[in-house]
């Protein structure tokens, strides 16, 4: 990354990840990715259907609800964003953002086909019309401006100085960066890039970064609620305000560019020489826990901002660990994955997909 505290070499972890990926890639029978259709709280998936893996470089479909239509920050492009699914897709057709406002507007589920390299939703079939059930946020969100703010400042914002205990049977602070770095590099070797065998029931999918971070931070977070018994928070960031857009370089896995509307990771308490602090583990872009700001930094990067959009992060919301994704476009919002049914299904279709080209 081009920000500071963000700049950072491929490690040689990441470089046996993407080679075990390009040898080791399996190719299914099915492009399909069976997550359910949602409306904004628990899903629904039947647990005894085995999701199939995903084909690299073909078009997925899945079912989901509109978030927000948009213009680019130069009126030529029209954006949409999905609750379910953290990349903000590019649509051209004049039919299809006609069919896509009208689901918005009745809160109807559609399901889509859509190409997550190229950012673009190729076309949409009928889903079951059903009203968007939003949950109570339980959280604290605040607004961020990285260009006026110091890091000092995002980092000792009150609501990610210190995290109440998720449950009264967890710790809420991990005592030492030693021990968070035990837990993340645990986490980090159940990547699905990594051959396995994996310490838990399904490996993770850190080496496709173009979806999937809900899945990923639902998952981190069980490892550390249950395998180490520390509390977990979740932190959410979003580009949800005009032209905004979060712009990342996947250094680990390539260093091509992605595009979300919307990004999630676990974040936790560690005790450090001056103090206690939030820190994010998110294996996907870093290599140890790092504190907010760089973690919101890395979003923000200029080399990855399509024409006519901004890379700025428009607010950020701690959320309980419960909170899974969005259940709208304003960020106060979101649903849940209380069986980890959408969590795994979601890790097994992008188990054998990597990031960039």
């Amino acid at each position: 990354m081009k920000r500071p505290g963000t700049g950072r070499k491929i490690s040689l972890t990441a470089f046996v990840y993407i080679l075990l990926v390009a040898g080791t890639l399996s190719i299914a029978d099915s492009c399909k990715k069976s997550k359910p259709s949602v409306n904004g709280t628990t899903t629904t998936t039947d647990p005894g259907v085995k999701t199939p893996a995903a084909q690299q470089y073909k078009t997925l479909t899945q079912t989901v609800t509109v978030a927000k239509i948009r213009k680019s920050g130069d009126g030529s492009v029209t954006k949409v964003m999905f609750n379910q699914l953290a990349e903000l897709f590019t649509v051209s057709d004049a039919t299809l953002v006609g069919g896509l406002q009208a689901a918005l507007e009745s809160h109807s589920a559609v399901t889509i086909t859509f190409d997550p390299w190229q950012g673009k939703v190729i076309s949409m079939g009928a889903g079951k019309q059903t009203a968007v059930v939003k949950s109570e946020t339980k959280g604290t969100a605040l607004k961020v401006d990285l260009t006026k703010m110091s890091d000092d400042q995002v980092n000792d914002l009150p609501a990610a100085a210190m995290i109440n205990t998720t449950f009264d049977s967890l710790t809420s602070v991990i005592p030492d960066m030693a021990t968070a770095q035990m837990m993340f590099d645990f986490i980090t070797y159940q990547a699905c890039a990594l051959p396995g065998p994996y310490g838990i029931d399904q490996c993770i999918s850190f080496q496709y970064c173009e979806d999937g971070c809900y899945a990923r931070a639902h998952k981190m977070c069980w490892i550390i609620n249950n395998k180490y018994h520390y509390a977990t928070h979740k932190i959410f960031s979003f580009a949800n305000a005009g032209s905004d857009q979060l712009c990342v370089q996947a250094q680990k896995w390539g260093g091509c560019c992605v595009n979300w509307w919307y990004h999630v990771a676990p974040i936790v308490n560690i005790k450090t020489p001056s103090g206690t602090k939030a820190y994010v583990f998110d294996p996907a872009m870093f290599d140890q826990p790092v504190l907010l700001a760089a973690w919101l930094h890395a979003q923000e990067n200029p080399a990855c901002v399509p024409t006519g959009d901004v890379p700025n992060v428009s607010m950020i919301n701690i959320q309980p660990t419960s909170s899974y994704w969005p259940a709208d476009a304003t960020g106060y919002t979101f649903g849940t994955d209380p069986l980890y049914t959408s969590t795994n299904s979601t890790m097994v279709s992008y188990s054998t997909l990597i990031t960039c080209p």
